[in-house]
């Protein structure tokens, strides 16, 4: 799964809205209220909300 829901399976999700850009993402509150993407069944799991997520523990910033 190299999609956003990695980052909220983590637990790290904040709900800020950086992987919203995607026409797949959308947004639910979650059961504390706050906002936490879903992907719909069309994701292609092409990572790039993963990129925009400054969350990621994986992430390299350069």
């Amino acid at each position: 799964m190299d999609n956003i829901m990695r980052i909220v399976a983590l637990g790290v999700c904040t709900g800020c809205g950086a992987c919203g850009s995607c026409e797949h993402i959308s947004f639910m509150q979650n059961q504390y209220g706050v906002p936490a993407p879903t992907v719909d069944d069309q994701c292609t799991s092409c990572g790039k909300c993963i990129e925009l997520c400054i969350y990621d523990p994986n992430r390299e910033d350069d």
